[in-house]
């Protein structure tokens, strides 16, 4: 137990601990070279605190050449006091930005160093002690610490600092060159406006839009000075509002009667939820309110995320895209198909096509076991999307991705290979998509003369039979069903493994329901195969065969102890 926990403690230490390891060598790197060229200003700025040498020595000059000159006169020249020295306010301003800038800037280079000993500390004394039970215990007290001290904001604030000796360094150089030069000066105030500008829009861009990969080491300080401010104010309009309410509005048990009382009832609800909205991002913090509103985005982020993974070169392997086929959910297929014809992403769709092409037909190429086994995980995530396309509740196709389902995915010519397959899963897979698109195209109308066609050769009618019966919805299902049931039973010798003869009830039932969820019981399912016996319009040897084998797989499907079965065409 304690080496497994160990093994993932370390390799989580160690991301962390490099993460603060990297970002304590950009700040070393950084603030060697911007402290070099602040002390270089520093050099020159500091001697305007104090007066010149060659000031004195001008007052000197001056004052022996009154003396000489009066000398010459014959008149006394009094000896002039030397004038007090005061620096102007600019420069002593200039050099407090500075020095305090060049003093944050080394109290940021000391605790990148720091940093960097933590970690090296973090990780080493865990491995000490020789037992794995130890070493665990060792390693949960130093991570319970980091969290106790709050070291994640610790580290944070290393780069905080080093931004704060920046800005400093430019105001100072902004008051610099307004004592030398104006034009000079306001040129580089535009360019430190527009930098700061720039700087505070990125600091307070992932407070609004926590999807912005954008922030500052200020964003956290101005997240929760912007949140705290918001609840204060929130709090104090909603306790105002109580109070107001109580006074205006009279005691009345409780009942909203007026208008007035119902607008102060309503903004009472508004502030209180405003309160709990940002006391909540308060308690959270900025880190994990980023997740919490990734983590209720719409579905869209889901779809558009695994649209852009099919973009990537690494997926034309039809062996990985197999892999992730097998395990995309029902709901994500239909999200996935609609997606693709809408935005013209087409990859995922192009994908499975080419996928279904590849495994439907036998060819030296695959190992037989092999090409059955990635033909079946193609028509699962066809059959997904056909299921739902008659399901009245969830998420439906759009209607040009079901043509391009009929027209590509159920083929008839492609199909017709697949509905003669040995293997039953295949055989029963292949039918039962075929038939659960024809109930959609028999209850669409107008159809049009390539729809007619495809579900003539889906059903075995002629295509004038489906267009004369099209009125009639109890007749088209009728004629789906039976196309269906004798489809995928006919020519099946053995019995039907309980899988397939679960999809096969399942579909039967679909078709039945018109795809509402249902919950059918085994005497339901008895009395549908008995009405199933009776419906042929016209002489049909093999019906009785075809009933005999329905009959059997009520039994498998529903043994003694099951007498009903919960069936739904949603497609989670």
């Amino acid at each position: 137990m304690w080496s497994k926990y160990m093994i993932e403690a370390r390799e989580y230490d160690k991301r962390v601990a490099d993460a603060w390891k990297d970002d304590s060598t950009g700040v070393l790197v950084f603030t060697g070279l911007f402290s070099v060229i602040v002390g270089a200003f520093i050099i020159e700025s500091y001697k305007t605190l104090s007066p010149a040498p060659s000031d004195e020595t001008n007052v000197i000059l001056r004052q022996i050449s009154q003396q000489l000159t009066g000398s010459a006169n014959g008149t006394l020249t009094q000896r002039a006091e030397n004038p007090s020295f005061s620096p102007s306010t600019r420069m002593v301003c200039v050099n407090t930005m500075w020095l305090l800038s060049l003093v944050l800037s080394l109290a940021s280079a000391l605790s990148a160093t720091l940093t960097q000993q933590w970690a090296r500390r973090y990780i080493q004394l865990p491995e000490m002690p020789s037992l794995q039970k130890d070493q665990a215990r060792v390693r949960s007290y130093l991570f319970l610490g980091t969290q106790k001290y709050y070291m994640l904001h610790a580290v944070e604030m290393t780069p905080t600092l080093l931004h704060c000796s920046l800005f400093m360094f430019f105001v100072g150089l902004v008051i610099f060159f307004f004592s030398i030069n104006n034009t000079v000066a306001i040129a580089v105030s535009v360019s430190v406006g527009l930098f700061a500008l720039a700087y505070f829009t990125l600091t307070i861009l992932p407070c609004f839009a926590h999807d912005c990969p954008y922030r500052t080491p200020m964003s956290n300080i101005w997240w929760f000075s912007w949140h705290a401010s918001l609840s204060s104010t929130a709090f104090c309009l909603h306790w105002l509002l109580k109070q107001v309410h109580g006074c205006v509005v009279p005691s009345n048990s409780g009942e909203v009667t007026s208008f007035r009382q119902r607008k102060l009832v309503e903004w009472n609800y508004f502030f209180q939820d405003l309160v709990e909205k940002h006391a909540e991002r308060l308690k959270d913090g900025f880190r994990r309110s980023i997740i919490k509103g990734a983590l209720q985005a719409p579905s869209v982020v889901d779809v558009e995320a695994l649209c852009w993974l099919f973009t990537l070169p690494a997926l034309a392997d039809k062996s990985k895209i197999q892999k992730f086929m097998a395990g995309i959910p029902g709901e994500m297929v239909i999200w996935l198909m609609n997606a693709s014809l809408v935005t013209k992403n087409v990859h995922f769709r192009d994908h499975l096509y080419a996928l279904l092409r590849s495994s439907a037909f036998a060819t030296a190429r695959f190992d037989e076991r092999v090409r059955k086994r990635r033909l079946l995980i193609c028509l699962k995530v066809v059959h997904h999307a056909a299921r739902a396309s008659i399901n009245p509740h969830g998420i439906t196709p759009f209607a040009h991705v079901l043509n391009d389902f009929r027209i590509n995915f159920a083929n008839v010519g492609l199909m017709r290979t697949l509905w003669a397959d040995s293997d039953p899963a295949i055989r029963v897979t292949s039918r039962s998509i075929c038939a659960l698109l024809a109930g959609h195209f028999l209850h669409k109308y107008p159809l049009t003369p390539s729809e007619l066609v495809w579900l003539g050769e889906v059903l075995g009618k002629p295509s004038n039979t489906i267009y004369t019966s099209i009125d009639n919805p109890a007749k088209v299902d009728s004629i789906n069903i039976d196309s269906f049931v004798r489809g995928s039973l006919l020519h099946q010798t053995n019995d039907l493994p309980i899988d397939q003869a679960i999809l096969l009830v399942e579909t039967f039932v679909t078709l039945k329901s018109s795809g509402s969820q249902i919950a059918l019981r085994k005497e339901t399912f008895e009395d549908w195969i008995s009405g199933f016996s009776e419906q042929a319009d016209e002489p049909d040897p093999n019906r009785h065969e075809i009933v005999e084998k329905l009959r059997k797989i009520a039994k498998d499907v529903f043994p003694e102890t099951v007498q009903e079965l919960q069936f739904t065409t949603t497609t989670a």
